[in-house]
């Protein structure tokens, strides 16, 4: 039980924050010594950690939702001259989620070996605090008024970081940054798109669930473990924010650093 609090915790306040949340784990599991049955464990803490996203975020994931319907039946107005922040915000975050489960189902196989390294997880750890480096505000866009084009490249973002080390959330908010958005608003956009592909990539690793029942994991402990990430993962929102407007990423970029050289230097 203890096992899945520790990961609850370390899967809620590393999700949000850029320092990604499977590097974190994977290093956990790997100096505890925790046992990993396929991905299920992290597919738990990430359907946990989504819950936290949607309460955090409730008015925008209904007013996305409620522009679904006139984007579905009007696809292509959305982005000509139809001044519906809400409807371009769904279009968004409907082409990089698109765009990131292609390209996460493609290289499924690769992707997955990635995580049995625990060195190679702590160099791309390092391409983090460089990526973070860059976060800069450089436009001053709201995230209503996203364009296809921030979609792509945001989409992007959020694929490289199936990639152990890499942050989910900093690569996706410094993509939004140098899109041309405001840092909030970047940081806005990236919440809500974590939405989707969070509960995607969990749907997709409950396939191992029955391993996870062999390594004695029971459904209560499991639940444990969400709620844990859940709890954890709505203050991480909230420190984020904090520090996106503050214009802080660079201090996780040091952390991202610290921790990689910390792993490096004690692994073989």
């Amino acid at each position: 039980m203890l096992d899945l609090v520790v990961l609850g915790l370390v899967q809620g306040l590393t999700e949000f924050l850029p320092i990604s949340s499977s590097a974190h784990l994977l290093f956990v599991e790997h100096y505890m010594g925790i046992p990993r049955p396929g991905l299920v464990l992290e597919a738990v803490l990430h359907l946990g950690t989504a819950a936290a996203a949607i309460l955090m975020f409730w008015p925008d994931v209904i007013r996305l939702l409620r522009a679904l319907p006139a984007l579905v039946a009007r696809p292509a107005s959305v982005f000509r001259g139809v001044s519906d922040p809400d409807g371009r915000m769904a279009a968004v975050i409907l082409v990089a989620t698109v765009l990131t489960g292609a390209l996460g189902l493609a290289f499924a196989g690769p992707l997955e070996r990635t995580f049995l390294s625990v060195r190679g997880t702590a160099y791309q750890l390092m391409v983090t605090g460089l990526i973070l480096l860059a976060g800069r505000e450089r436009g001053q866009r709201a995230a209503g008024e996203a364009t296809l084009r921030d979609g792509v490249v945001m989409g992007l973002a959020q694929a490289a970081a199936i990639i152990p080390g890499i942050s989910r959330s900093g690569a996706t908010i410094v993509a939004g940054i140098g899109s041309g958005l405001r840092r909030t608003e970047a940081a806005r956009l990236s919440f809500l798109m974590a939405i989707p592909a969070i509960l995607g990539a969990g749907a997709f690793a409950m396939r191992d669930a029955g391993e996870a029942a062999q390594l004695g994991y029971a459904p209560f402990q499991l639940l444990v473990g969400a709620v844990t990430a859940a709890i954890f993962g709505a203050l991480a929102i909230r420190w984020l924010l904090e520090i996106v407007r503050r214009g802080r990423l660079m201090y996780m970029s040091v952390y991202c650093w610290l921790v990689a050289l910390m792993v490096l230097a004690t692994v073989r």
